[in-house]
C-alpha cells in the first residue's frame, strides 16, 4: 500500500509535467521570456516556503561554498534556457518538437555523460544514440527543417543534468537554490522588458495574473510530489514512468493543437520508440543484475 502511496505521487508529478503545455498556452499573449521570469519568481517563493517548513534551508545556504554557489547558478541559467524553449515550442505551433526534445533527452544524457565523464558505454547505448541521430537527419531531409527547439531542450537539460550529477543536493533543494540564484535576473527582466498587462478588459488582466503567479505552482508541486515518490522506486522504474511527460505532450500536440504530423515525424519517432525501448531494456537489464535478481527469478516470481 506504501508503494501504490509513492507511486501516485510519481505518475501525478509526471502528467501534470506532461499536461503543462495546455495551461503555458493559455498564456500565448504573454511574451515566453516574461512567462520564464515569472515562473523562476513565483518557483522560488512556493520551493522556499516548502523549505523553510520541512527543512533547515537558511544553514544550508550560509554553507555553500563559493564555487557551488556559482554551479547552482550556471544549472539556474540552464534550467531557465529549458523552459524557455518549452514555452516559446508551445506557443509558437510547436509542442511536437517539445515532446521530441524530451524523448531524445535521455539519450542526449548518455552521450555528455560518455564525452565529459568519461563514463564507460555499452555498444546498445551507442546504437540507441545513433537512432537518435538518424532520427534527427530524417526530419531535416524529408521535413526541410532542423528540429531546433527539440535540441535545444534536450541539451539544455542534458547539461542541467550534467551539473546536479556532481552535486549532492536533493531534487527539491537544487531547484530551490537556482530559482533564488536566477530571481534577481527575473525581477531584471520583468522591470525592462515587461509590458503592461492591465488592458482594457480587466478581468483579462486578473486572470493573466493569477496564471502567472499559477506558473510557480505547476512547477514546485510536480517537483514535490515526483521528488517524494521517487525515493522508494529504482532508477529504471522511475526512468520508465517519466517517458509519461513525452507521451502526454506529444498526443496534445497531436490532437489538442492539431499540429501537422507528416511522414518525418512518423519515421523519426518510431525510431526514436525503438532507441528508448532498446535503452530502457538495457537500463532494466543490469537494474536486475545490480539488485541480484536474474530475469529466471522474475519470472517465478510473476508465476
Amino acid at each position: 500500500m506504501l508503494h501504490l502511496k509513492y507511486l501516485s505521487y510519481v505518475i501525478l508529478g509526471t502528467v501534470t509535467w506532461g499536461l503543462s503545455p495546455i495551461f503555458y498556452a493559455m498564456l500565448s499573449s504573454v511574451s515566453s521570456i516574461e512567462i520564464v521570469a515569472h515562473r523562476s519568481f513565483w518557483s522560488a517563493i512556493f520551493l522556499l516556503l516548502y523549505i523553510y517548513f520541512f527543512s533547515g534551508f537558511g544553514r544550508e545556504m550560509l554553507r555553500k561554498g563559493i564555487r557551488e554557489l556559482w554551479l547552482l547558478f550556471l544549472s539556474g541559467i540552464l534550467i531557465a534556457v529549458n523552459w524557455y524553449g518549452f514555452i516559446y515550442a508551445v506557443n509558437s505551433g510547436n509542442a511536437l518538437q517539445a515532446s521530441l526534445g524530451y524523448y531524445i533527452f535521455p539519450l542526449v544524457a548518455v552521450f555528455l555523460g560518455i564525452v565529459f565523464n568519461s563514463e564507460k558505454f555499452t555498444y546498445i547505448q551507442i546504437f540507441s544514440i545513433s537512432l537518435v541521430i538518424i532520427s534527427v537527419i530524417l526530419l531535416v531531409y524529408m521535413n526541410g527543417e532542423v528540429p531546433s527547439l527539440a535540441l535545444i531542450l534536450a541539451f539544455s537539460f542534458g547539461f542541467y543534468g550534467l551539473i546536479k550529477s556532481n552535486m549532492k543536493l536533493d531534487p527539491i533543494s537544487s531547484v530551490t537554490y537556482e530559482t533564488i540564484l536566477i530571481t534577481p535576473l527575473a525581477i531584471l527582466m520583468l522591470f525592462f522588458l515587461s509590458e503592461p498587462i492591465i488592458k482594457s478588459d480587466v478581468l483579462v488582466s486578473e486572470s493573466t495574473i493569477i496564471l502567472l503567479v499559477f506558473s510557480g505552482l505547476i512547477t514546485a508541486v510536480p517537483l514535490v510530489l515526483f521528488s517524494t515518490g521517487t525515493k522508494v522506486f529504482s532508477y529504471a522504474t522511475v526512468g520508465l514512468i517519466q517517458y509519461l511527460n513525452p507521451t502526454i505532450q506529444f498526443l496534445i500536440a497531436i490532437f489538442y493543437f492539431k499540429e501537422a504530423f507528416e511522414v518525418g515525424h512518423a519515421l523519426a519517432f518510431s525510431l526514436i520508440w525503438v532507441a528508448l525501448f532498446i535503452y530502457s531494456f538495457e537500463s532494466i537489464f543490469k537494474e536486475f543484475n545490480k539488485t541480484g535478481m536474474s530475469v529466471s527469478t522474475l519470472s517465478k516470481k510473476l508465476k
